[in-house]
């Protein structure tokens, strides 16, 4: 996120704390003592404009609900967008090799209907897109006919309503193309617009966006074969990664696979997933499934 330095007022250590409380309950976001500058360089320009230049009074604004709209874009400036093409690249190759195969085998058997994908805390779009173009390129890759795109629900979302606005559009600039991307995977899903580039509509319609709060009900969205939810339980308290991850496990399937970030964290999964290795990635799986 580019900050704004002609924007940026101190926060006291009481503002911190207001602050701290309101984003955790609101978001389920911890930002400890140490990180209280995103709360000064991130917040300062909605502060600023709604007129105020003093974090204590702003926060008896923000929480008097004058604006309505303001607690959404509290969380909208304060949570972390960075995101990449096929970031990691090997959950895609575990994807295509490992995953894949046994779901199209069950479409084709008549044993599964639908194939279904919940890609969570997806920022602008690309790890959404990533995984429908892995998806369609598997397909014709290995000339498979009798299942396309519409065979799978692909369901996105993420917190901020900001970044999902972009992530709709399906357009990127020429820096955000570049990273993570492939020439394959451009040359064949994206077509140059003047200085855009434009996602194959294919692809941008695949995808279904909500925005969504991680430590909300589930249980109205189903069971999902396959569940990416990474690179964002960093950012919870103890309590709430354990509270997600028990609610991911009620939403996958007892043959699904889970895919989390490169971080330590296995000690919160070991009572109910096993986990598996590939290279370098750790993914996760329920144990004991029923077949």
């Amino acid at each position: 996120m580019e900050l704004d330095l002609k924007f940026h007022y101190p926060v006291d250590p009481e503002e911190y704390v207001l602050f701290r409380d309101f984003i955790l309950k609101h978001s389920g976001i911890v930002i400890p003592p140490e990180k209280t500058y995103l709360i000064e360089t991130r917040l300062s320009r909605l502060m600023a404009e709604a007129g105020y230049e003093d974090f204590g009074k702003f926060y008896t604004y923000v929480v008097s609900g004058r604006d309505p709209l303001l607690p959404q874009k509290i969380i909208n400036a304060i949570t972390t967008n960075e995101t990449l093409w096929f970031r990691d690249a090997t959950p895609w190759r575990v994807l295509e090799e490992f995953v894949l195969p046994p779901l199209v085998k069950a479409m084709m058997s008549g044993e599964k209907s639908r194939i279904r994908i919940w890609l969570s805390a997806v920022s602008t779009g690309q790890e959404a897109y990533s995984t429908a173009m892995c998806v369609d390129n598997y397909l014709k890759t290995n000339n498979i006919r009798d299942i396309s795109l519409s065979d799978f629900d692909f369901f996105a979302t993420d917190i901020s309503s900001r970044v999902l606005d972009y992530a709709k559009r399906a357009r990127y600039d020429g820096i955000s193309i570049t990273r993570g991307l492939s020439e394959y995977y451009r040359d064949r899903y994206f077509t140059k617009n003047g200085m855009a580039w434009e996602l194959d509509p294919r692809i941008k319609q695949a995808i279904r966006f909500r925005q969504f709060n991680l430590h909300q009900d589930y249980s109205e969205f189903g069971i999902f074969d396959v569940i990416f939810c990474r690179y964002v339980l960093i950012y919870f308290s103890e309590e709430k990664k354990r509270e997600i991850i028990n609610k991911l496990y009620n939403a996958l399937d007892s043959r699904g696979v889970l895919f989390t970030g490169n971080y330590a964290l296995y000690e919160l999964f070991a009572d109910k997933y096993d986990a598996n290795h590939f290279k370098n990635l750790t993914y996760y799986t329920k144990k004991n499934p029923k077949f």
